[in-house]
């Protein structure tokens, strides 16, 4: 299951009336100033209490118990200073966000995925370029995985806007009884390539009396996530690049899982068949959540690492971080950075990698500590959570998130549903997108 909610993207006069004021707002007090304000005037450490806000697109953040004991209170405990706050919210839209602005809600840090950032972040001008701060901090960049550092140049135009807090969970889950019952083999812990997989998929997908059985179903996160790094869209520009030979072999790649599957098990999601059914014998969710512990009672289950593509270097799928954001109208930058740099130290990290957290961080320690303090993880192959190396992060904005996340999944379906090929399928979702970029454009330019 896909950890983020996808909402529709509404730009329009009242994020540039918003933006206006932002700018405003940012130039209007030496409370903003930045890193170029003389020494005595940089507020290093907290003398008096000071009050510093987190603000989540995602549900992480939004339970502010769940925030107060993973980071608030050890915040604290480092910085007795700092008074963490959790901004409440009731749903986190557009007309939300719209509303925390023009209230003059205080925001420090901002917790956002790549689309809720596009959708929430961006466009009311709420990020900017966090390179100097962190110089000024001495943030060691080198700890992260280069991906990670990578994607978020891109979503920032080539500038560092954000710091990663946490991956998506990013492997596969199997149910060890359909293998026990068909007598194969359970996928190995350390590596083996998508050929392997669906080899063995092959062997999972059988009739058992009135029951269908199925191998391996990929969410359709694959497609921005995809181990060949394609661009759908050209980052500067905006031509489609998917109807293409690379596309083609990517839609391949992704049509595989369905490969003798019946018209039952033709769904896009197998979530559903691994959970609740508990007829699919893997389930490669590239985001699947670790929140519903409930899901898994009475479910022989363990964890295989997502397979690598030789071709390019023995690479795994994309990363898909949380980013951590600091506020342009935020009273305390230089605070806030603070917070994020001890967010992503590795004694916390190592804290949240034993609670269930997948770090960002290179550190093979943090990693090998991942579920430890979980029952839920207890004698499973924690090792596979995190890909022993990244597919290079391709270009990510607006409109390659419509054309991966949503434009050619649909169409690709169509193909597995026997309703188009994959040639016409390509052609559809280029004049789909292309249309969603001409509206786009044409919005912007009003």
């Amino acid at each position: 299951m896909d950890k983020r909610a996808k909402r529709p993207i509404v730009l329009g006069c009242t994020v540039a009336a918003i933006s206006m004021m932002l700018l405003s707002a940012c130039q209007g007090g030496k409370s903003n100033e930045g890193p170029e304000a003389s020494p005595e005037k940089r507020q290093q450490v907290p003398a008096e209490p000071t009050e510093l806000y987190f603000l989540s697109t995602s549900n992480y953040w939004w339970d502010e118990e769940v925030f107060m004991r993973d980071f608030g209170e050890p915040l604290k405990k480092k910085f007795p200073n700092i008074i963490p706050k959790t901004v409440k919210l009731t749903a986190m839209n557009a007309k939300e966000m719209e509303g925390l602005i023009a209230s003059k809600q205080p925001m420090d840090v901002i917790l956002a995925a790549n689309y809720s950032y596009l959708s929430l972040v961006q466009p009311y001008g709420l990020s900017e370029d966090i390179e100097p701060y962190l110089k000024q901090a001495q943030v060691d960049l080198n700890r992260f995985a280069p991906e990670f550092i990578d994607l978020n140049r891109s979503l920032g135009g080539g500038k560092l806007i954000g710091l990663p807090l946490q991956d998506s969970p990013t492997q596969v889950l199997y149910n060890k009884s359909i293998f026990d019952k068909f007598g194969v083999p359970y996928p190995p812990h350390d590596r083996w390539t998508w050929d392997e997989m669906f080899t063995v998929a092959k062997k999972l997908t059988r009739m058992d009396g009135d029951t269908s059985y199925y191998g391996v179903r990929v969410h359709p996160t694959f497609f921005r996530r995809n181990p060949h790094s394609l661009e759908f869209v050209h980052p500067t520009t905006h031509k489609v690049q998917f109807n293409s030979d690379l596309g083609k072999t990517v839609s391949e790649m992704f049509l595989r899982q369905y490969e003798l599957s019946d018209t039952k098990g033709l769904t896009p999601y197998g979530d559903k068949l691994f959970f609740e059914d508990r007829t699919l014998a893997m389930w490669m969710g590239l985001g699947s959540s670790y929140n519903t512990p409930e899901r898994y009672k009475g479910l022989e289950w363990d964890l295989a690492p997502i397979p690598i593509l030789p071709e390019r270097g023995n690479v795994s799928v994309q990363p898909y971080p949380d980013y951590m954001y600091l506020s342009s109208i935020s009273k305390h930058k230089e605070l806030a950075v603070k917070a994020m740099d001890f967010f992503t130290s590795d004694s916390l990290q190592t804290e949240l990698s034993r609670k269930g957290w997948t770090t960002p961080l290179k550190n093979s320690q943090i990693k090998t500590a991942f579920g430890q303090d979980s029952d839920l993880f207890r004698g499973k192959n924690v090792s596979a959570m995190s890909p022993a190396k990244y597919a290079p992060a391709a270009a990510y904005d607006l409109y390659i998130h419509q054309a991966s996340a949503t434009i050619i999944p649909k169409h690709i379906h169509n193909v597995a549903l026997g309703q188009t090929d994959i040639n016409s399928a390509l052609r559809s979702a280029e004049e789909e997108v292309n249309k969603f970029i001409e509206a786009q454009q044409s919005m912007q330019a009003k």
